[in-house]
């Protein structure tokens, strides 16, 4: 008499499956019709209303803009004072730009560039830059960074709107969760260049 097998009991990995489905539709309707998706926009609560998933497109700008502005002289800090050799991280990463850049693997021209560098030239020059100039730089593409925004903010919500549907009760829930929003995130950018 054979015995009775036991069902194995579900993966809380099985929410992974159809994702990138899900979140196609989701990013079509970002597209289509972004004022419909849940979290678009303030939300009626119970006693008080609830904000929108994520800023308005001019409130997360200026939040950037004035962020970046409020961080100038700690990014001249760091710029002056950096944790890592940046002629020395830039050759450790030239397998990822490799990949990246066919052409340049045919001429090498990564490691050609790095060779050239002169350091004290590139220290000069980041002395006598200002630590305004950060954010003056910020500030001057605040139209680009608005259209990229806008962009990207309805495709966010549309994929955290199919994360956020996935149970949490679990650390194995909660890992697969991490794994959908890094999946999200990643369609957000293939969806932005579409």
């Amino acid at each position: 008499m054979a015995t009775k097998r036991k069902k194995e009991p579900a993966s809380p990995f099985d929410a992974l499956r159809g994702l990138d489905a899900r979140l196609a539709r989701a990013f079509a309707q970002a597209k289509a019709d972004p004022e419909s998706l849940p979290g678009y926009g303030p939300q009626k609560g119970n006693p008080r209303d609830l904000a929108p998933r994520l800023p308005a497109t001019d409130d997360w700008v200026n939040d950037q803009l004035n962020a970046t502005a409020a961080s100038a002289d700690k990014w001249k800090r760091n710029v002056m004072r950096p944790k890592k050799d940046p002629i020395v991280a830039a050759k450790k990463a030239a397998g990822k730009w490799k990949n990246k850049v066919q052409e340049a693997i045919t001429n090498d021209a990564f490691a050609k560039g790095l060779d050239a560098v002169d350091e004290a030239a590139m220290l000069e020059t980041l002395e006598a830059t200002p630590a305004t100039a950060v954010s003056e730089g910020v500030n001057r593409r605040k139209t680009k960074i608005r259209t990229k925004v806008d962009k990207v903010r309805n495709l966010v919500i549309a994929g955290l709107t199919e994360v956020d549907r996935m149970p949490v009760d679990t650390e194995a829930q909660r890992d697969a969760k991490m794994i959908a929003n890094l999946r999200m995130m990643r369609g957000v950018g293939k969806a932005v260049k579409s």
